[in-house]
């Protein structure tokens, strides 16, 4: 659930999620994204995001086979939260995946709207987020 455009020398990467009543909260990550990293958005950004959403009840998450997804410290993480069940999902298969059609809305949209090419990761990240934000509350994309 994450995504990296690039801008000529400039890039980010981001995590966010969507389920069907809406898109959660989108996170910046800095630096390179490892299991304990990733143990953290899970845990202070995926819950809360998704608590927003569904105040109760089980979170059924989907995730593909990244080496993070699949390391030993998300593992146990996610075993350790009671409320979370992480859903199977068949290997090599990102065209399944709904967060992939999102990272593609959310590209187009920044292409469309781009008023100059980012001149830096902020401005990069200023773009990324206000098309998250455009796509999410649009009723085109997420019903």
């Amino acid at each position: 659930m994450s995504t990296c455009k690039r801008s000529g020398r400039v890039f980010v990467h981001g995590w966010g999620c969507i389920s069907h009543k809406g898109a959660g909260v989108l996170h910046r990550i800095e630096g390179q994204l490892d299991g304990l990293h990733y143990q953290y958005i899970l845990q202070n950004v995926m819950v809360p995001s998704v608590r927003m959403l569904y105040s109760a009840g089980i979170i059924h998450l989907q995730q593909d086979h990244s080496s993070i997804h699949d390391s030993r410290v998300v593992q146990e993480c996610l075993s350790r939260q009671a409320d979370v069940e992480l859903l199977g999902w068949p290997p090599r298969a990102p065209d399944m995946n709904s967060i992939e059609n999102m990272w593609s809305e959310v590209k187009r949209t920044m292409q469309e709207t781009w008023p100059v090419l980012p001149r830096n990761n902020d401005e990069l990240w200023a773009f990324v987020s206000d098309a998250w934000d455009e796509v999410a509350s649009s009723t085109r994309y997420i019903r």
